[in-house]
This record gives structure tokens, C-alpha cells and sequence, in this order.
């Protein structure tokens, strides 16, 4: 990531939009890989706490990446599953990852 490059992610819950982990302004490292079948987010360093909050409402997550870059307009993206996605945490590593199959890309130019 570059300096004039920023990357955040934020999980929310679906109903009444509810922050659940600002997983950028925790500073937690984390990737986004395109995956048969949809994306994956992998997150490094997660709390059992926060695995544990996330994980009862794994059907009703909703993923926002944005990435701001100097000179541009911001790019927003909707990450959610259609059906159930695919979660796991390894306590050990305290890696935590989601896989969905729906992405939109968005803006707010217009509202």
C-alpha cells in the first residue's frame, strides 16, 4: 500500500447497520483475494471475542471495502453472500476469514 493509497474495512451487521469490527481502524492486517466462486477476506490477528461476536450473525454480515486514493473519487464496494458465507477462525493463529459470493460496486455521488 502506497502512502497516498488507503484501504478500509469495515463489518457490519445487516440489520439497522450496526458496526461490528472496523477491521482498518483496528489496524489489523488483512487481505482480499478473489476466490473460485466469489472473495475472501482474511483477516490476521483477531480476538477470540471478535470471532466469537461475528459469528452468530454470519448470515447477516455485510463487508464494505474502500479504497481512497489522492486525486480520486473514493471506491466503495459492497461484499455480502447470498445465502450463507463461508467463516472460519483458527483460535490458534487467531486468523479469521469470510468467503461470499456477491460484490456491487457503489458511490454516493448521487444522493
Amino acid at each position: 500500500m502506497t502512502a497516498d493509497k488507503k484501504i478500509h474495512f469495515y463489518i457490519k451487521h445487516a440489520i439497522g447497520s450496526r458496526m461490528l469490527f472496523d477491521v482498518s481502524g483496528s489496524r489489523k492486517p488483512f487481505v482480499l483475494e478473489t476466490v473460485p466462486g466469489g472473495w475472501r477476506f482474511v483477516v490476521e490477528d483477531v480476538e477470540p471475542e471478535i470471532a466469537t461476536l461475528l459469528e452468530p450473525s454470519s448470515r447477516d454480515l455485510n463487508l464494505f471495502y474502500f479504497i481512497e486514493q489522492t486525486g480520486q473519487p473514493t471506491q466503495k464496494f459492497w461484499f455480502y453472500d447470498k445465502d450463507i458465507p463461508t467463516v472460519q477462525y483458527d483460535a490458534e493463529s487467531k486468523r479469521w476469514s469470510i468467503q461470499v459470493d456477491s460484490r456491487m460496486e457503489y458511490n454516493n455521488e448521487k444522493v
